[in-house]
């Protein structure tokens, strides 16, 4: 996976010129020498530029919160898969409310393959690992209905 923690800062032309072209060489070497190797690409806050990433040869493209899975997937389509994009800080909520942000995660993808349920960013130090595990769990609980 490539991280761009910052890219969403850039205009459109800086984010291609330093940030999508090096991922693409990036991601165009990877390819060369593992072609078999799913190679996932991240730009924090890069909504604006999913359909120039969707084209650069990656498998999927990580998702931050600020952008529904529904809305990513329409400008996508099917050229890569999406990872994504529960808002970190749901892990400081109660156990219902984490079940209820899965929830609201897995609809806005819908039904189908190529999401994988993730984070839109890092786990932050003051978070409970047992409400780690309630994510996972619910997860695992509510996955089933849309990815079958």
């Amino acid at each position: 996976m490539l991280f761009d923690s910052w890219g969403g800062a850039l205009s459109a032309p800086l984010y291609l010129e330093f940030s999508l072209h090096p991922m693409q060489r990036i991601v165009q070497g990877l390819k060369a020498v593992h072609p078999d190797v799913p190679v996932i690409v991240f730009s924090k806050g890069a909504h604006a530029m999913l359909d120039p990433m969707a084209r650069i040869g990656a498998d999927a493209l990580g998702l931050d919160w600020g952008i529904s899975l529904h809305q990513a997937r329409a400008l996508v389509a099917d050229r890569v898969a999406l990872q994504g994009n529960i808002d970190p800080a749901v892990l400081l909520a109660d156990r219902p409310r984490i079940r209820a942000e899965v929830r609201l995660a897995l609809e806005s993808f819908g039904h189908g393959h190529g999401h994988v349920f993730n984070l839109g960013h890092g786990i932050t130090p003051d978070v409970d690992p047992e409400h780690l595990g309630a994510l996972l769990a619910a997860v695992h609980d509510l996955s089933p209905h849309f990815h079958q």
